[in-house]
């Protein structure tokens, strides 16, 4: 049997190792529309430090935009509820092959621990996850900021201090991940699709995810978030003239003219001359 495996979230196991999508996931489903939009309108700011190498600024102001004054219950059911669909989506079945394969399996992410040992735990099988801290004030409320500045060194000392008798088997991660080092091998995705050394396991699929309780469809990321925020008010307009017109309208009309406006009416049971007799 294999030992142990350590790897990385975002980039690895996710397809995407840009994690902004899931914090504009946690403001918009715990906090709300303005958040949301603070959060994309700070977007520019968060890719200018990711290119000039502040990467871990960047990841700091994503992290207070979206967790500041939010409750840490909230956090943790957004994370419950919401993010696990998203989370699966994105997974990168290769990586995930090769991480399954082993016995003892270690997920390091630079988001918070809060936004993704629900989904890592139960989904992902694996027994540790190691991310960034937020703290939480006495009453319960996130502050927005996270106990260590320095996220690759806090990672590194974690993994290191959890296998402090031996090193751990492998390591998958992006080659900027620090804590590849600490590792007897390494590979770096993209992820080939036939490893003959793990050809022989048997590969079980994540957890499926059974529920999901957000109010968005797609993840957002930056450009979809931004349809989102220029659709709003074009979309209370329409649904404005939408109830406008079911209420004004006589039923034998309302067919038509949904169509219009992009709907449809659909009538179960017997129609009279009286009106609808609905079942």
């Amino acid at each position: 049997m294999m030992d142990s495996v350590v790897s990385e979230l975002e980039g690895t196991l996710l397809k995407d190792r840009d994690p902004v999508s899931y914090f504009m996931l946690v403001a918009f489903e715990a906090s709300g529309l303005l958040r949301f939009a603070l959060l994309l309108i700070l977007w520019p700011v968060i890719w200018l430090l990711e290119v000039l190498g502040k990467g871990e600024y960047g990841l700091n102001l994503m992290v207070f935009v979206a967790t500041a004054g939010v409750s840490e219950s909230e956090i943790e059911s957004v994370a419950r509820a919401v993010l696990p669909k998203f989370y699966m989506d994105d997974i990168d079945m290769e990586a995930w092959k090769v991480f399954s394969s082993y016995d003892k399996r270690v997920v390091v992410t630079k988001m918070p621990r809060l936004m993704t040992e629900r989904f890592v735990k139960e989904h992902l099988r694996a027994d540790e996850v190691i991310g960034s801290e937020l703290v939480i004030s006495r009453f319960g409320f996130a502050t927005g900021f996270v106990k260590s500045n320095n996220i690759d060194s806090y990672i590194s000392s974690r993994v290191a201090k959890l296998f402090i008798d031996e090193k751990p088997g492998l390591g998958l991660g992006t080659p900027a991940s620090s804590f590849l080092s600490l590792c007897k091998e390494q590979i770096h995705p993209p992820f080939m699709a036939n490893q003959n050394q793990y050809d022989h396991h048997q590969v079980v699929r994540p957890h499926p995810v059974i529920f999901h309780d957000g109010r968005l469809v797609k993840r957002p990321t930056p450009s979809i978030a931004l349809l989102i925020i220029l659709w709003m008010p074009l979309g209370i307009i329409l649904a404005t003239i939408r109830i406008l017109v079911g209420l004004m309208l006589p039923m034998r009309a309302k067919p038509y003219l949904s169509r219009v406006l992009g709907g449809k009416v659909i009538v179960k049971g017997k129609t009279t001359t009286a009106g609808v007799q609905w079942q």
